[in-house]
């Protein structure tokens, strides 16, 4: 099966401040789109939350999923629930909900607008080690995308007979031009320590 694919590095990203703290927009949909113009169908980014206490953006229309990806925090979405987040759980809300955040963590964001929607999967390579990562599309949706974001450690996968290699904060961007239903992509990790990555799987409804 042959795709599109994209390794993006740090010096691809976009750095942002917020009121919480730093974020960085990693890639979003339509290409040029941004997170500032709303504009985007669906967006990857991490943040980081530096103050005991925040409180997120009212982004109308926008599904949110978010991951922690070091420490944890509680989120707290007005008269609806509230949920704390150890490293790699998460929850996935409205972005127009009131939420307030409590605790001090780096989080992962996926946003989706529209008839767009997704997936976040956790993984993780013990050092010297391979893992078969195996995705089948539901009926009824059509894959888009799939990204693997490298937390930590690093990994090597072969991708249309191209060797990719990532270390931490790497991005490998695989837009599905052939969506088919079974996708398999080999996971090598070259590093003395575990590695993990989470993976984002866009479609469209």
């Amino acid at each position: 099966m042959k795709y599109n694919v994209e390794l993006l590095r740090q010096e691809n990203y976009k750095p942002t401040f917020w009121s919480g703290g730093m974020a960085t927009e990693l890639t979003t949909y339509p290409p040029n789109s941004d997170y500032a113009s709303q504009n985007f169908l669906w967006r990857l980014g991490v943040a980081k939350i530096d103050i005991p206490e925040s409180t997120f953006s009212n982004l109308p229309k926008v599904l949110r999923k978010l991951m922690t990806i070091e420490g944890k925090i509680t989120l707290d979405h007005e008269d609806k629930y509230s949920k704390l987040l150890n490293t790699f759980e998460q929850d996935d809300f409205i972005a127009d909900w009131k939420t307030k955040t409590y605790g001090k963590a780096s989080v992962f964001n996926l946003m989706t607008r529209e008839n767009y929607n997704g997936d976040l999967v956790h993984l993780n390579i013990s050092p010297n080690k391979q893992l078969k990562f195996e995705y089948k599309v539901p009926l009824k949706k059509d894959l888009v995308a799939i990204c693997f974001y490298t937390v930590n450690g690093g990994f090597i996968s072969t991708i249309n007979d191209t060797i990719f290699e990532t270390v931490k904060n790497d991005l490998i961007l695989i837009n599905c031009v052939d969506s088919g239903y079974n996708h398999e992509f080999m996971l090598s990790s070259r590093t003395s320590e575990t590695t993990n990555i989470i993976v984002s799987i866009i479609y469209r409804n």
